[in-house]
């Protein structure tokens, strides 16, 4: 009886580190960056904004000002359910847990997060603030890398680009992030959290501790609109763009 029962626990422990590997699959492998985490500097005269029922804290890189979290607004929908053009900002939270909201901000379709329209890009995002643009996006991308300054050339390529910009975006350490948080440091404060995807297809989660799929408000012409990609497998970051049916995490950005 206890060879039996040690046979099955040793099954399970297999499992488990097969069902980690697989669920992340196709990343790289390395020796993560750990430094202090570091929360940044808030926006001059802006140190938080309310909006919502939630506070969102800011933070300044180069020229741009941020909010540190993912949005979080709207009225929860289960996953089965389609997120409508209404009166009312709607959501998915991962796995249909109100507290993976609370924790990762919502997950939203890109029509939702531009609010039904594409002649301005304030979407749901609070006034004097838009969801940020793709250019916005190679601006910050150029701001924190460590090699490839704004105006460089490779932001405007396809894939991962980049040296380290993804991982001075991430929060360090295992606590959110499976390991190995590739070149983690957060050294700007932007707090990058993996909240995952709802793919539309099959109306199912996936990816949370390992990938923050980030909607920009800029459509690709004929296909979809553009996003950007953090992974616990990388320090660079992926631009892309994909049906605007899936249900990313959105980011605010300050106007100008």
């Amino acid at each position: 009886m206890k060879t039996k029962n040690r046979i099955l626990l040793i099954s399970a422990f297999i499992f488990f580190i097969l069902y980690l590997i697989t669920s992340c699959k196709d990343e790289d492998e390395a020796t993560p960056v750990v430094v202090d985490e570091n929360y940044g500097t808030p926006c001059e005269g802006i140190p938080k904004v309310e909006y919502g029922g939630q506070s969102y804290n800011t933070i300044k890189i180069g020229d741009q000002c941020w909010m540190r979290e993912n949005l979080n607004i709207g009225t929860g929908l289960p996953s089965h359910d389609t997120l409508k053009n209404n009166d009312t900002i709607e959501k998915y939270c991962y796995k249909d847990l109100i507290a993976n909201c609370e924790k990762y901000g919502g997950m939203y379709t890109w029509d939702e997060l531009m609010n039904y329209s594409d002649t301005t890009s304030q979407g749901i995002c609070p006034n004097g603030w838009h969801v940020p643009t793709d250019a916005d996006w190679t601006i910050l991308e150029g701001a924190l890398d460590s090699l490839h300054p704004v105006n460089d050339t490779i932001w405007d390529t396809i894939g991962w680009r980049g040296y380290n910009a993804g991982g001075m975006m991430k929060k360090i350490g295992f606590e959110y992030w499976y390991g190995p948080n590739i070149g983690a440091t957060n050294s700007y404060g932007f707090s990058a959290m993996p909240a995952g995807i709802r793919y539309h297809e099959d109306k199912v989660f996936d990816k949370e501790l390992c990938a923050n799929y980030l909607w920009s408000s800029t459509k690709k012409e004929n296909s979809g609109a553009w996003f950007r990609l953090l992974s616990y497998g990388h320090a660079d970051i992926k631009r892309s763009h994909t049906n605007i049916e899936n249900a990313f995490s959105v980011r605010c950005i300050k106007n100008e």
